[in-house]
């Protein structure tokens, strides 16, 4: 089973525009409909950013946290790398480091403990990573 510490790899902080990306592995064995992401929560150099600031990214996908509990029809692999797009009004120069904390919370469609109640993963991950030039 994978855990909180999953979440966030070394080089999972790159720099944008306006703002920072954060690329999380999916914190279980395996691949999951991104429906089954229940919530996403970020907090960088100790300031929580809302979650409505907060755009998330998969592959040509690009929506809101909270439109993910629509998105039945995609798959997170875990192969992949769910893209959480930070907006900051002063992004941190490139090879700063940057503590950053993230919360994914997530619905398991198929351990189903009750009628519409499932089995929930909340996989939290702080570090203090470098923040890298370039696109992702």
């Amino acid at each position: 089973m994978a855990t909180g510490d999953t979440v966030l790899t070394d080089d999972s902080l790159v720099r944008r525009p306006g703002g920072l990306a954060i690329a999380l592995t999916v914190p279980w064995y395996r691949s999951l409909w991104l429906s089954s992401v229940t919530d996403i929560a970020v907090t960088v150099e100790g300031r929580a950013v809302p979650r409505s600031d907060l755009r998330v990214e998969l592959g040509e996908l690009t929506s809101g946290v909270e439109e993910l509990a629509g998105r039945w029809d995609v798959l997170w692999f875990v192969q992949d790398r769910l893209v959480v797009v930070v907006p900051l009004d002063e992004p941190p120069a490139e090879g700063q480091a940057v503590d950053v904390e993230v919360t994914v919370d997530l619905r398991l469609p198929y351990m189903q403990i009750a009628p519409r109640v499932y089995v929930t993963n909340h996989a939290a991950d702080r570090r203090s990573l470098v923040a890298q030039g370039g696109p992702r």
